[in-house]
């Protein structure tokens, strides 16, 4: 079984990029999300125009707890907030659960999860 992804050149690389849904309670969320797939990321990071296109408020943001140090993304450092309660559609674990691996081919501009069953 393969699971495609995209490729496409983002923050100055190409990289493997997987579609799935958000969803939150507080603040009130539920978007479909481009994200980086990032096999050794401990978090989820949603940038400005998702928040934005989801019309999460500057004050239900403001609510959300930060972390105390900024993450380390993409050779530098950032500030983040975190949902305490968001679900993805692709749960936890996504790849350990179901024996997936990432196969990614910059030079082919391919990537897909594979099944590894």
């Amino acid at each position: 079984m393969k699971i495609p992804l995209q490729v496409y050149f983002f923050a100055g690389g190409l990289r493997a990029i997987a579609r799935f849904l958000l969803q939150s309670k507080e603040p009130h969320i539920f978007g479909s999300i481009e994200a980086i797939v990032d096999t050794g990321s401990p978090a989820t990071i949603l940038g400005m125009p998702d928040i934005k296109r989801m019309r999460v408020s500057q004050i239900q943001l403001k609510n959300l707890e930060s972390r105390k140090e900024p993450m380390a993304y993409g050779g530098g450092q950032i500030k983040t907030k975190i949902l305490q309660e968001a679900k993805l559609k692709f749960g936890e674990d996504f790849m350990e659960k179901n024996k997936l691996k990432l196969i990614f081919n910059p030079a082919k501009k391919e990537a897909y999860f594979e099944s590894s069953e």
